[in-house]
């Protein structure tokens, strides 16, 4: 039995076209993260921060405006 001749031939396209494609990939991951997720993206989290975010009363900012003057 021989091997067919197509069968060598089409190996080194296979395997090109599965790198173009993984480099794709990889390209696309480093996109996402260098837009999304880098340090020049990230808040800064200090203690003071998290303190004014956690503890600070919420009926402050929500309370309706009251009126002064006439009743």
């Amino acid at each position: 039995m021989t091997v067919a001749p197509t069968t060598k031939k089409r190996q080194p396209h296979l395997v090109l076209e599965i790198a173009i494609v993984l480099a794709c990939k990889l390209l696309f991951i480093f996109c996402l993260w260098y837009f999304f997720f880098s340090p020049e993206h990230r808040t800064a989290v200090t203690p003071d921060r998290m303190d004014e975010l956690m503890f600070s009363s919420a009926d402050e900012s929500k309370a309706p405006a009251t009126r002064t003057g006439r009743s």
